[in-house]
């Protein structure tokens, strides 16, 4: 998407168009589990470009790639952006849906899970993405009467979750991590890079900085592992 001026409208470092309404929204950025805060940058209500928060705590105005890359879920070509329903006539799995009205959506909705509660509710099944909304979701399905309910967590990070329980008696990154203000010695075992990213950009810069020793377990030097003290 372009603006009338000749800067692309993505671009964050052109000038703003004149007499165009400039708005910055501050949110979280969910492009991963880390959580920074960003800064989304509009212009006429249009999404220009998305930026760190310098004011957030977490990553105190760092963003990654991944963060500033988070415009494209905006403009996507493949984002849903109304109900769809699969066409009638087509098989099931050939991508063929045609639109239909939230009205109708939620009717159908209402109609079907009326029926299986009414029958076998463990025959409904409810499975959610990277939303951490499993609370939420968790309790709707205890609540419609099945234990058929899971999410991208429960597959992806219960391990971690509970070796982090056990250690520094927090489930998730977001609500702790390594006390590297205190540590003299931190040992990385397989760290994803792509989780956490930025805040412990911040904190092992910081924690090297400072005189701390920095080890690192891992099959490939990049990354963390690259500025490790021993590899």
């Amino acid at each position: 998407m372009k603006s009338t001026s000749s800067a692309p409208l993505h671009d964050p470092i052109a000038s703003p168009r004149p007499g165009a309404h400039q708005e910055v929204k501050h949110t979280t950025c969910y492009m991963c589990a880390c959580r920074c805060g960003i800064r989304v940058h509009l212009e006429d209500g249009k999404l220009r470009y998305i930026d760190g928060n310098p004011e957030h705590p977490l990553n105190q105005g760092v963003i990654c790639a991944k963060g500033s890359s988070g415009i494209m879920k905006q403009y996507s070509p493949a984002r849903l952006t109304q109900p769809l329903r699969r066409k009638a006539g087509t098989e099931r799995g050939a991508g063929v849906y045609e639109p239909i009205s939230w009205e109708e959506a939620f009717s159908t909705l209402e109609q079907r899970l009326a029926e299986i509660r009414a029958t076998d509710p463990k025959k409904f099944a409810l499975y959610t993405g990277r939303d951490q909304m499993q609370a939420l979701t968790g309790l709707f399905a205890r609540q419609f009467g099945t234990p058929n309910y899971a999410a991208h967590g429960g597959f992806c990070s219960v391990n971690m979750a509970a070796g982090m329980i056990y250690t520094i008696g927090g489930s998730f990154w977001e609500f702790g991590g390594p006390d590297l203000d205190r540590a003299k010695l931190f040992v990385m075992i397989g760290t994803a890079e792509d989780h956490h990213s930025n805040p412990l950009k911040i904190a092992i810069s910081k924690f090297k900085r400072d005189g701390g020793r920095f080890i690192s377990i891992n099959p490939v030097r990049t990354g963390y592992s690259a500025i490790a003290d021993e590899w």
